[in-house]
C-alpha cells in the first residue's frame, strides 16, 4: 500500500497579519479626516441654505408687512414675540402660525380659547424648527425655559428635565423644559461697552449703543432688526443705509441654551447656561459685544468676535441683573472651524472668518454706522 502526503496549506504568519492590519489602520487614518472633511463640508452648505431660506423670508415679510419681523421686547405690557413667531408663515409653517396667539406672551400656559385658540403657546413652543438648526451643531434637540417666574409657574427648571404635554394636549401635566431652540439669531445692536472712546481700536467700535443693554432703548448702533420695545419700532429695508449687502441681518449662535466655549461645553446645564435659544423668546436675539479669549469677559475685556463663546452664563449675568436685564446673553458662535455662517440684509449668506476683528464685526452689525469698511 503507497502512502500520499497531502500538500502543506500556507497561512498567514503573525507579522504578516499585522502588517496587513497597520496598513488597513493607515489608510483608515488616512480616509477619516478626508470623510469628515466631506462631512463638515455637507452640513455647511445645508447651514448657508437654512439662512438663505431664512433671508429670504425676511424679505419676503418686509414686501408684504411693509416692515421687517422684528421681535416685540415691550416695555409697555403688551406680549413679547420674537421675529421666528412672526416670520411662521413665509417659511411653510402657516399652520403653526395660525394657532399662535399673539396677544398673549411666548410663554403662557392658558389657552384663550374664548378667542379660537385651544393650544397655549407654550405648547406650541415645543415644535422644533429645523430649518433653524444648523447640522453641524452637536445638539439637535436642546430645549430652552423661561427664567420669569412671573411668566410660568415654575419659572426655570434646577434640571434638566423636559416639560411633558397633558393627555388633552392644552397645557402641562409636568413642567420642565419646553421651547425649542434656534441657532440662529438676529444682530439687534453693538453693546455701549464697546464704545472706543474716540480711538481707533480693533477691540473696539466705531459706532456703539449708547445706553446699557437692559435700557430697552432703540440707538445709533442698532442692527439690522432691533427690537420693537413700544409698539412702534418697525424697521424697514430703507433704514438701513449702511447697505443691505454691508448689514448683518441673522448670525449663528449655536449650541444654546447650554454654555459653549471654543467647541467645549461648559459647566452644569442648568446652572450654567446662555439666557437665550428658544425660537419663540426675543431674548434669543443678541446685541454684539465680543469676549475675551477665554470666553469669561465681555464688552469691556472682549478681543474676539465670533467663535469663542456662544454666550455669558447666567452664572455672570444673572436674569434682571444690571448688564443685561431681562435681554439675552448670546453671542455669535458656530461649529464651523473656519468661522460662522451669516446671512445678509440683501439675502446673502457669508461665512465670516473665525478671526474678524471686534471693530470690522461691530461694523457689518449697525445698519446706520456710517462706518468705512470693506465688506469682504
Amino acid at each position: 500500500m503507497s502512502i500520499r502526503s497531502l500538500p502543506s496549506r500556507r497561512a498567514f504568519t503573525l507579522v504578516e497579519l499585522l502588517v496587513v492590519i497597520a496598513i488597513i489602520g493607515t489608510l483608515v487614518g488616512l480616509l477619516l479626516p478626508a470623510v469628515q472633511a466631506a462631512r463638515e463640508a455637507a452640513n455647511r452648505s445645508k447651514c448657508s441654505n437654512n439662512l438663505k431660506q431664512i433671508g429670504l423670508a425676511i424679505l419676503n415679510h418686509e414686501s408684504s408687512k411693509r416692515s421687517l419681523p422684528n421681535s416685540q421686547r415691550p416695555n409697555n405690557g403688551a406680549a413679547r414675540i420674537a421675529w421666528v413667531t412672526r416670520l411662521l408663515p413665509f417659511f411653510e409653517e402657516g399652520n403653526l402660525g395660525n394657532r399662535w396667539d399673539f396677544a398673549q406672551n411666548w410663554s403662557s400656559v392658558t389657552p384663550n380659547t374664548a378667542a379660537g385658540f385651544t393650544v397655549p403657546n407654550a405648547v406650541l413652543a415645543m415644535t422644533p424648527l429645523p430649518t433653524f438648526k444648523c447640522p453641524t451643531s452637536p445638539v439637535a434637540d436642546s430645549l430652552d425655559g423661561d427664567p420669569d417666574t412671573g411668566s410660568t409657574p415654575s419659572g426655570y427648571p434646577a434640571a434638566d428635565i423636559k416639560a411633558v404635554v397633558n393627555a388633552t394636549g392644552n397645557g402641562f401635566a409636568t413642567v420642565g423644559l419646553f421651547c425649542a431652540s434656534t441657532d440662529y439669531s438676529p444682530t439687534t445692536f453693538v453693546d455701549s461697552r464697546l464704545a472706543n472712546g474716540g480711538t481707533i481700536n480693533d477691540n473696539r467700535a466705531d459706532v456703539a449703543h449708547t445706553l446699557a443693554q437692559g435700557a430697552q432703548r432703540s440707538g445709533p448702533a442698532d442692527g439690522f432688526m432691533p427690537k420693537d420695545y413700544n409698539g412702534t419700532i418697525k424697521p424697514r429695508l430703507a433704514d438701513v443705509i449702511d447697505g443691505t449687502s454691508k448689514t448683518i441681518a441673522i448670525a449663528e449662535s449655536a449650541g444654546r441654551p447650554y454654555k459653549w466655549t471654543r467647541n467645549r461645553r461648559v459647566g452644569t446645564f442648568p446652572v450654567s447656561r446662555v439666557n437665550a435659544g428658544g425660537w419663540c423668546r426675543p431674548a434669543s436675539d443678541f446685541a454684539f459685544d465680543g469676549s475675551s479669549a477665554d470666553g469669561t469677559l465681555f464688552g469691556t475685556g472682549a478681543t474676539g468676535a465670533i467663535n469663542i463663546t456662544n454666550g455669558e452664563s447666567v452664572e455672570t449675568a444673572p436674569y434682571q441683573g444690571a448688564v443685561y436685564g431681562t435681554e439675552g446673553t448670546s453671542e455669535p458662535y458656530a461649529f464651523h472651524a473656519a468661522g460662522a455662517n451669516h446671512v445678509f440684509g440683501d439675502g446673502s449668506v457669508r461665512l465670516l472668518a473665525s478671526d474678524v476683528t471686534i471693530r470690522i464685526y461691530a461694523s457689518l452689525v449697525t445698519r446706520a454706522g456710517g462706518e468705512s469698511i470693506n465688506a469682504d
